[in-house]
Protein backbone atom coordinates (compact mmCIF):
# COMPACT_ATOMS: atom_id res chain seq x y z
CA UNK A 1 0.00 0.00 0.00
CA UNK A 2 3.07 2.22 0.59
CA UNK A 3 4.33 1.60 -2.21
CA UNK A 4 1.28 1.88 -4.65
CA UNK A 5 0.85 5.58 -3.26
CA UNK A 6 3.88 6.76 -4.64
CA UNK A 7 3.91 9.05 -7.60
CA UNK A 8 5.38 6.98 -10.80
CA UNK A 9 8.61 9.08 -10.57
CA UNK A 10 8.99 8.37 -7.01
CA UNK A 11 9.00 4.52 -7.56
CA UNK A 12 12.28 2.30 -7.60
CA UNK A 13 13.37 0.13 -9.75
CA UNK A 14 12.19 -2.96 -8.46
CA UNK A 15 8.79 -1.92 -7.38
CA UNK A 16 6.35 -3.97 -6.40
CA UNK A 17 8.71 -6.76 -6.41
CA UNK A 18 7.95 -9.64 -4.22
CA UNK A 19 11.01 -11.17 -2.67
CA UNK A 20 11.98 -14.28 -0.30
CA UNK A 21 15.54 -13.98 1.66
CA UNK A 22 17.65 -17.31 2.20
CA UNK A 23 17.90 -17.92 6.33
CA UNK A 24 20.97 -17.00 6.48
CA UNK A 25 20.51 -13.69 5.80
CA UNK A 26 19.15 -10.30 8.19
CA UNK A 27 15.59 -9.29 7.92
CA UNK A 28 15.35 -6.22 10.79
CA UNK A 29 12.55 -7.87 13.25
CA UNK A 30 12.54 -11.30 11.68
CA UNK A 31 14.83 -14.34 13.59
CA UNK A 32 17.87 -15.35 11.30
CA UNK A 33 17.41 -19.07 12.34
CA UNK A 34 20.25 -20.33 9.76
CA UNK A 35 18.05 -23.47 9.81
CA UNK A 36 19.43 -24.83 13.48
CA UNK A 37 17.99 -25.36 16.40
CA UNK A 38 21.16 -23.33 17.76
CA UNK A 39 19.54 -19.50 16.52
CA UNK A 40 16.13 -19.75 16.62
CA UNK A 41 15.74 -16.83 19.27
CA UNK A 42 18.32 -14.76 17.12
CA UNK A 43 16.30 -12.00 15.80
CA UNK A 44 17.71 -9.43 13.42
CA UNK A 45 18.44 -5.94 14.47
CA UNK A 46 18.42 -4.52 10.94
CA UNK A 47 18.63 -5.68 7.34
CA UNK A 48 21.50 -6.48 5.64
CA UNK A 49 23.39 -4.18 3.11
CA UNK A 50 21.85 -5.94 0.29
CA UNK A 51 18.37 -6.46 1.84
CA UNK A 52 18.25 -2.60 2.50
CA UNK A 53 19.19 -1.94 -1.02
CA UNK A 54 16.02 -4.01 -2.30
CA UNK A 55 13.40 -2.24 -0.07
CA UNK A 56 15.55 1.29 -0.92
CA UNK A 57 14.47 0.00 -4.63
CA UNK A 58 10.88 -0.90 -3.99
CA UNK A 59 10.90 -4.76 -3.17
CA UNK A 60 8.77 -6.30 -1.11
CA UNK A 61 10.26 -8.82 1.19
CA UNK A 62 7.96 -11.40 1.83
CA UNK A 63 9.58 -13.95 4.09
CA UNK A 64 12.90 -16.07 4.67
CA UNK A 65 13.17 -19.11 2.64
CA UNK A 66 14.48 -22.25 4.59
CA UNK A 67 18.36 -23.81 3.75
CA UNK A 68 20.21 -26.07 5.04
CA UNK A 69 21.75 -25.60 8.43
CA UNK A 70 24.36 -22.38 8.18
CA UNK A 71 23.83 -23.37 4.41
CA UNK A 72 26.27 -26.48 4.37
CA UNK A 73 25.17 -29.80 4.26
CA UNK A 74 22.18 -31.47 2.66
CA UNK A 75 18.29 -32.17 3.29
CA UNK A 76 18.21 -33.40 7.14
CA UNK A 77 15.27 -34.80 8.80
CA UNK A 78 16.15 -33.61 12.63
CA UNK A 79 16.31 -29.95 11.78
CA UNK A 80 13.93 -27.61 13.46
CA UNK A 81 12.43 -26.86 9.66
CA UNK A 82 11.40 -29.76 7.17
CA UNK A 83 13.51 -29.52 4.26
CA UNK A 84 12.45 -28.01 1.14
CA UNK A 85 10.97 -30.28 -1.43
CA UNK A 86 11.10 -29.59 -5.04
CA UNK A 87 7.95 -28.27 -6.66
CA UNK A 88 8.19 -30.40 -9.72
CA UNK A 89 8.12 -33.47 -7.91
CA UNK A 90 7.92 -33.00 -4.01
CA UNK A 91 9.72 -36.65 -3.55
CA UNK A 92 12.53 -35.07 -5.09
CA UNK A 93 15.63 -32.61 -4.00
CA UNK A 94 15.48 -29.16 -5.01
CA UNK A 95 18.95 -28.71 -4.58
CA UNK A 96 20.77 -26.62 -1.98
CA UNK A 97 21.78 -25.33 0.12
CA UNK A 98 19.48 -22.51 -1.05
CA UNK A 99 16.83 -24.79 -1.45
CA UNK A 100 13.45 -22.73 0.25
CA UNK A 101 15.38 -20.29 -2.24
CA UNK A 102 14.54 -22.25 -5.69
CA UNK A 103 11.34 -23.95 -4.42
CA UNK A 104 9.50 -20.28 -3.54
CA UNK A 105 10.26 -18.82 -6.50
CA UNK A 106 9.54 -21.64 -9.07
CA UNK A 107 6.05 -22.10 -6.79
CA UNK A 108 5.15 -19.21 -7.59
CA UNK A 109 5.41 -18.06 -4.16
CA UNK A 110 7.56 -14.42 -5.14
CA UNK A 111 9.29 -13.23 -8.32
CA UNK A 112 12.16 -13.55 -6.94
CA UNK A 113 14.97 -14.84 -3.88
CA UNK A 114 17.88 -14.07 -2.63
CA UNK A 115 20.72 -17.03 -2.00
CA UNK A 116 23.51 -17.56 -0.77
CA UNK A 117 26.47 -19.47 -3.07
CA UNK A 118 29.97 -20.95 -1.71
CA UNK A 119 29.90 -24.31 -3.65
CA UNK A 120 26.89 -23.69 -5.66
CA UNK A 121 24.10 -23.08 -3.49
CA UNK A 122 22.25 -20.78 -5.77
CA UNK A 123 23.26 -22.71 -9.12
CA UNK A 124 21.98 -26.37 -7.99
CA UNK A 125 18.52 -25.48 -6.80
CA UNK A 126 18.00 -22.70 -10.00
CA UNK A 127 19.06 -26.04 -12.02
CA UNK A 128 16.91 -28.57 -10.03
CA UNK A 129 13.69 -26.33 -9.83
CA UNK A 130 13.67 -24.83 -13.41
CA UNK A 131 14.66 -21.21 -12.50
CA UNK A 132 17.45 -18.58 -13.37
CA UNK A 133 20.08 -17.78 -10.92
CA UNK A 134 22.77 -15.76 -10.63
CA UNK A 135 25.97 -16.27 -8.45
CA UNK A 136 27.53 -12.71 -8.76
CA UNK A 137 31.10 -12.61 -8.70
CA UNK A 138 32.86 -12.65 -5.33
CA UNK A 139 33.29 -9.52 -3.72
CA UNK A 140 30.77 -7.53 -5.34
CA UNK A 141 27.62 -7.95 -2.99
CA UNK A 142 28.62 -6.62 0.50
CA UNK A 143 27.90 -9.69 2.67
CA UNK A 144 27.29 -7.97 6.31
CA UNK A 145 24.63 -9.17 8.08
CA UNK A 146 24.91 -12.26 6.17
CA UNK A 147 26.25 -15.26 7.77
CA UNK A 148 29.96 -16.53 6.64
CA UNK A 149 30.39 -20.18 6.06
CA UNK A 150 33.56 -20.32 4.07
CA UNK A 151 34.44 -16.72 3.30
CA UNK A 152 37.11 -17.27 0.80
CA UNK A 153 34.58 -18.60 -1.46
CA UNK A 154 31.14 -17.41 -0.24
CA UNK A 155 29.43 -15.08 -2.52
CA UNK A 156 25.58 -13.91 -3.11
CA UNK A 157 22.69 -13.48 -5.54
CA UNK A 158 19.43 -13.07 -6.98
CA UNK A 159 17.43 -16.37 -8.31
CA UNK A 160 14.31 -15.59 -10.39
CA UNK A 161 11.68 -16.43 -12.61
CA UNK A 162 13.29 -14.20 -15.72
CA UNK A 163 17.09 -13.24 -17.10
CA UNK A 164 15.11 -9.50 -16.47
CA UNK A 165 14.41 -9.97 -12.55
CA UNK A 166 18.02 -11.14 -11.96
CA UNK A 167 19.68 -8.25 -14.09
CA UNK A 168 17.59 -5.95 -12.03
CA UNK A 169 18.74 -7.19 -8.81
CA UNK A 170 22.04 -7.55 -9.56
CA UNK A 171 21.88 -3.42 -10.64
CA UNK A 172 20.51 -2.89 -7.34
CA UNK A 173 22.72 -4.97 -4.68
CA UNK A 174 26.20 -4.94 -6.13
CA UNK A 175 28.52 -2.88 -5.55
CA UNK A 176 29.97 -0.33 -8.50
CA UNK A 177 28.38 -3.14 -10.86
CA UNK A 178 27.31 -0.92 -13.71
CA UNK A 179 24.19 -1.66 -15.05
CA UNK A 180 23.19 -4.47 -17.09
CA UNK A 181 19.99 -3.62 -18.13
CA UNK A 182 19.97 -3.97 -21.88
CA UNK A 183 23.67 -4.72 -22.09
CA UNK A 184 25.18 -5.37 -25.41
CA UNK A 185 28.36 -6.63 -26.40
CA UNK A 186 30.88 -3.98 -27.26
CA UNK A 187 32.31 -6.66 -30.38
CA UNK A 188 30.15 -10.25 -31.31
CA UNK A 189 29.98 -11.71 -28.86
CA UNK A 190 32.69 -15.41 -28.17
CA UNK A 191 31.65 -18.33 -26.43
CA UNK A 192 33.81 -20.97 -25.07
CA UNK A 193 33.00 -24.35 -24.01
CA UNK A 194 35.75 -27.45 -22.27
CA UNK A 195 37.45 -29.82 -23.78
CA UNK A 196 35.72 -32.77 -24.81
CA UNK A 197 37.86 -34.92 -22.36
CA UNK A 198 36.68 -32.76 -19.37
CA UNK A 199 32.90 -32.46 -19.74
CA UNK A 200 33.03 -36.65 -20.54
CA UNK A 201 35.15 -36.57 -16.91
CA UNK A 202 31.76 -35.29 -15.49
CA UNK A 203 29.90 -38.80 -16.17
CA UNK A 204 26.96 -36.39 -17.28
CA UNK A 205 23.36 -37.75 -17.42
CA UNK A 206 22.27 -38.28 -21.36
CA UNK A 207 19.63 -35.77 -20.22
CA UNK A 208 21.74 -33.32 -18.81
CA UNK A 209 24.57 -33.69 -22.06
CA UNK A 210 21.31 -33.04 -24.52
CA UNK A 211 20.92 -29.67 -22.76
CA UNK A 212 24.63 -28.60 -22.31
CA UNK A 213 23.90 -29.62 -26.33
CA UNK A 214 21.66 -27.84 -27.34
CA UNK A 215 22.60 -24.42 -25.52
CA UNK A 216 25.66 -25.09 -27.69
CA UNK A 217 23.75 -25.37 -31.06
CA UNK A 218 21.43 -22.85 -30.10
CA UNK A 219 24.46 -20.50 -30.30
CA UNK A 220 26.20 -21.10 -32.71
CA UNK A 221 23.04 -21.17 -35.13
CA UNK A 222 22.93 -17.44 -33.51
CA UNK A 223 26.42 -17.09 -35.56
CA UNK A 224 28.50 -17.01 -31.90
CA UNK A 225 31.50 -18.26 -32.26
CA UNK A 226 32.50 -21.28 -29.95
CA UNK A 227 35.56 -22.51 -29.33
CA UNK A 228 37.44 -25.09 -26.94
CA UNK A 229 39.46 -23.95 -23.78
CA UNK A 230 41.98 -26.08 -21.96
CA UNK A 231 40.81 -25.78 -17.75
CA UNK A 232 42.37 -26.73 -14.70
CA UNK A 233 41.96 -30.45 -13.66
CA UNK A 234 38.43 -30.37 -12.07
CA UNK A 235 39.46 -32.93 -9.49
CA UNK A 236 42.30 -30.72 -8.28
CA UNK A 237 39.86 -27.64 -8.23
CA UNK A 238 36.99 -29.67 -6.42
CA UNK A 239 40.15 -31.63 -3.80
CA UNK A 240 41.57 -27.84 -3.08
CA UNK A 241 38.23 -25.85 -2.93
CA UNK A 242 36.55 -28.45 -0.31
CA UNK A 243 39.87 -28.88 1.82
CA UNK A 244 39.79 -24.64 2.51
CA UNK A 245 35.71 -25.13 2.37
CA UNK A 246 36.00 -27.84 5.21
CA UNK A 247 38.13 -26.45 7.21
CA UNK A 248 36.94 -22.32 7.12
CA UNK A 249 33.86 -23.84 8.22
CA UNK A 250 35.46 -25.61 11.04
CA UNK A 251 37.04 -22.31 12.25
CA UNK A 252 33.87 -20.50 12.46
CA UNK A 253 31.28 -23.15 14.30
CA UNK A 254 33.53 -26.52 15.88
CA UNK A 255 34.00 -24.74 18.91
CA UNK A 256 30.58 -23.95 19.07
CA UNK A 257 29.64 -27.43 18.02
CA UNK A 258 31.52 -28.81 20.86
CA UNK A 259 30.07 -26.48 23.31
CA UNK A 260 26.61 -27.32 22.16
CA UNK A 261 26.93 -30.69 20.31
CA UNK A 262 22.89 -31.27 20.56
CA UNK A 263 21.71 -27.96 19.02
CA UNK A 264 22.76 -28.63 15.60
CA UNK A 265 21.76 -31.25 13.00
CA UNK A 266 23.47 -34.33 12.58
CA UNK A 267 24.85 -33.60 9.38
CA UNK A 268 26.70 -30.28 9.98
CA UNK A 269 28.06 -31.21 13.34
CA UNK A 270 29.88 -34.34 11.51
CA UNK A 271 30.62 -32.43 8.56
CA UNK A 272 32.33 -29.41 10.95
CA UNK A 273 34.19 -32.25 13.10
CA UNK A 274 35.55 -33.83 10.00
CA UNK A 275 36.84 -30.25 9.24
CA UNK A 276 38.28 -29.79 12.56
CA UNK A 277 40.80 -32.40 11.52
CA UNK A 278 42.24 -30.43 8.35
CA UNK A 279 46.01 -29.63 9.63
CA UNK A 280 46.48 -26.02 9.54
CA UNK A 281 49.71 -26.58 6.47
CA UNK A 282 47.05 -28.50 3.92
CA UNK A 283 44.69 -25.72 4.62
CA UNK A 284 47.74 -23.33 3.81
CA UNK A 285 48.37 -25.07 0.90
CA UNK A 286 44.54 -25.63 -0.24
CA UNK A 287 44.25 -21.88 0.02
CA UNK A 288 47.54 -21.54 -2.68
CA UNK A 289 46.80 -24.07 -4.55
CA UNK A 290 42.65 -22.44 -5.27
CA UNK A 291 44.85 -19.31 -5.40
CA UNK A 292 47.05 -20.77 -8.50
CA UNK A 293 43.71 -22.74 -10.39
CA UNK A 294 41.82 -19.69 -10.22
CA UNK A 295 44.48 -17.85 -12.46
CA UNK A 296 44.40 -20.46 -14.73
CA UNK A 297 40.85 -20.37 -15.08
CA UNK A 298 40.85 -16.49 -15.39
CA UNK A 299 43.59 -16.43 -18.02
CA UNK A 300 41.26 -19.70 -19.71
CA UNK A 301 38.16 -16.94 -19.68
CA UNK A 302 40.29 -13.90 -21.01
CA UNK A 303 39.49 -12.50 -24.23
CA UNK A 304 35.34 -14.60 -24.63
CA UNK A 305 32.31 -13.18 -23.26
CA UNK A 306 31.35 -16.67 -21.31
CA UNK A 307 32.30 -20.53 -20.96
CA UNK A 308 29.56 -22.55 -21.33
CA UNK A 309 29.27 -25.63 -18.91
CA UNK A 310 26.07 -28.91 -17.67
CA UNK A 311 23.84 -27.02 -15.20
CA UNK A 312 24.44 -30.34 -13.08
CA UNK A 313 25.81 -33.73 -14.34
CA UNK A 314 22.74 -34.98 -13.23
CA UNK A 315 18.75 -34.09 -12.82
CA UNK A 316 17.23 -33.94 -9.27
CA UNK A 317 17.46 -37.35 -7.25
CA UNK A 318 15.00 -38.41 -4.63
CA UNK A 319 15.30 -36.42 -1.06
CA UNK A 320 15.42 -39.14 1.15
CA UNK A 321 18.41 -40.76 -1.01
CA UNK A 322 20.70 -37.71 -1.21
CA UNK A 323 24.03 -38.80 0.33
CA UNK A 324 24.90 -36.63 3.66
CA UNK A 325 28.79 -36.05 2.03
CA UNK A 326 26.90 -35.98 -1.76
CA UNK A 327 29.25 -32.69 -2.41
CA UNK A 328 32.11 -34.83 -1.72
CA UNK A 329 31.46 -38.11 -2.87
CA UNK A 330 32.29 -36.79 -6.84
CA UNK A 331 33.99 -33.74 -8.00
CA UNK A 332 31.67 -30.76 -7.98
CA UNK A 333 31.13 -29.07 -11.24
CA UNK A 334 29.82 -25.57 -9.47
CA UNK A 335 32.78 -25.60 -7.38
CA UNK A 336 34.67 -24.10 -10.49
CA UNK A 337 33.09 -20.82 -10.33
CA UNK A 338 33.54 -20.50 -6.66
CA UNK A 339 37.19 -21.09 -6.98
CA UNK A 340 37.43 -18.29 -9.72
CA UNK A 341 35.30 -16.06 -7.76
CA UNK A 342 33.81 -15.46 -11.33
CA UNK A 343 30.05 -14.91 -12.22
CA UNK A 344 27.65 -17.22 -13.10
CA UNK A 345 24.41 -17.70 -14.53
CA UNK A 346 22.08 -20.99 -14.21
CA UNK A 347 19.46 -20.87 -16.64
CA UNK A 348 16.47 -23.52 -17.39
CA UNK A 349 16.67 -24.97 -20.77
CA UNK A 350 15.23 -28.44 -20.96
CA UNK A 351 13.19 -31.03 -18.92
CA UNK A 352 14.51 -34.68 -18.75
CA UNK A 353 12.43 -37.77 -19.83
CA UNK A 354 10.79 -37.36 -16.68
CA UNK A 355 9.42 -33.89 -16.87
CA UNK A 356 12.46 -33.10 -14.33
CA UNK A 357 14.18 -29.64 -15.27
CA UNK A 358 18.03 -29.32 -16.63
CA UNK A 359 19.80 -26.27 -16.75
CA UNK A 360 22.85 -25.05 -18.06
CA UNK A 361 25.26 -22.48 -16.72
CA UNK A 362 27.34 -19.48 -18.49
CA UNK A 363 30.49 -18.44 -16.47
CA UNK A 364 32.01 -15.07 -17.02
CA UNK A 365 35.25 -13.03 -16.02
CA UNK A 366 35.82 -10.16 -13.62
CA UNK A 367 32.89 -7.59 -14.07
CA UNK A 368 31.04 -10.04 -16.44
CA UNK A 369 27.75 -9.96 -15.20
CA UNK A 370 25.99 -7.80 -17.57
CA UNK A 371 27.66 -9.83 -20.41
CA UNK A 372 25.97 -13.20 -18.65
CA UNK A 373 22.98 -11.41 -18.52
CA UNK A 374 22.61 -10.36 -22.17
CA UNK A 375 23.49 -13.70 -23.55
CA UNK A 376 21.04 -14.98 -21.14
CA UNK A 377 18.12 -13.45 -22.04
CA UNK A 378 19.10 -14.15 -25.69
CA UNK A 379 19.41 -17.98 -25.07
CA UNK A 380 16.10 -18.03 -23.29
CA UNK A 381 14.35 -16.24 -26.33
CA UNK A 382 16.08 -18.45 -28.87
CA UNK A 383 14.67 -21.57 -26.68
CA UNK A 384 11.20 -19.87 -26.35
CA UNK A 385 8.83 -21.94 -28.72
CA UNK A 386 10.79 -25.43 -28.14
CA UNK A 387 10.42 -24.86 -24.52
CA UNK A 388 8.09 -26.87 -22.13
CA UNK A 389 4.86 -24.78 -21.91
CA UNK A 390 5.17 -25.60 -17.79
CA UNK A 391 8.49 -23.39 -17.63
CA UNK A 392 7.68 -20.71 -20.23
CA UNK A 393 4.16 -20.09 -18.22
CA UNK A 394 6.42 -19.51 -15.28
CA UNK A 395 8.55 -17.24 -17.10
CA UNK A 396 5.89 -15.07 -18.17
CA UNK A 397 4.37 -14.94 -15.00
CA UNK A 398 6.93 -13.20 -13.72
CA UNK A 399 6.58 -9.44 -12.32
CA UNK A 400 3.27 -10.26 -14.86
Amino acid sequence: AVLDALDPAERGPLHGMVVSIKDIIDVEGVATTCGSRSRLDRVAERDATLVARLRHAGAVVIGKANCHEFAFGGPAFDLPFPPARNPWDDELFPGGSSSGSGVSVAAGFCHASIGSDTAGSIRLPSSHCGIVGLKIGNGRVPLDGMCALSPSLDSAGPMALSVADCAAIYDVIADGSGSAAGAQEAAAPRLAIPEPEWIAALGCSPDSLAAYERACAIFRADGIAVSTVPLPSLRAIHAASSVVMMREVADGFAAEVRRDYRKFGEVFRNRVLLGERIPCRAYALALRQCRRLAGEIARALGGISALLLPGYPVGPTPLTTVDKFYFLQRENLNVVANCAGAPTLSLPVLRDAARRPLGIQLMGGSGGEPRLLALGKQLIHDFGAAREPALVGRQAAARG
